[in-house]
């Protein structure tokens, strides 16, 4: 189940990608949500969370779908890094999540912002 649909994701967010690319990007995008914040929302019941962190985790969900959307096939190498004559692309630790996911760094911070994403908890 989706955090965000294509409503949200088009006249709130302001996303550009078709219904059918957004529907199946923001499921997926969710799913890495849910790793990254250790499952939490799934436990909690998405709408048993405060407004506030509704809202940052739907911030988080459209700027990752949108994430995938552009860097999905890269994400899946099993390598660190690409390089093609001059081009070279490799991703930052800093957008690594829990579970070893990459993510958009504006949704590593919407999530942080939920206080779901602590390890302690």
């Amino acid at each position: 189940m989706a955090y965000v649909d294509y409503q949200y994701y088009s006249d709130v967010y302001k996303g550009s990608l078709d219904e059918a690319t957004a529907l199946k990007l923001l499921e997926e995008a969710s799913d890495e949500v849910d790793k990254l914040t250790y499952g939490r929302i799934r436990k909690k019941g998405f709408d048993n969370l405060t407004e506030y962190q509704q809202e940052m985790i739907k911030k988080a969900v459209c700027y990752q779908a949108d994430f995938i959307n552009k860097y999905g096939e890269y994400l899946n190498m099993p390598i660190e890094g690409y390089s093609a004559g001059g081009i070279s692309l490799s991703f930052s630790k800093d957008n690594q999540g829990a579970g070893g996911i990459i993510a958009d760094k504006k949704t590593l911070d919407y999530l942080s912002q939920t206080g779901l994403t602590v390890r302690r908890l």
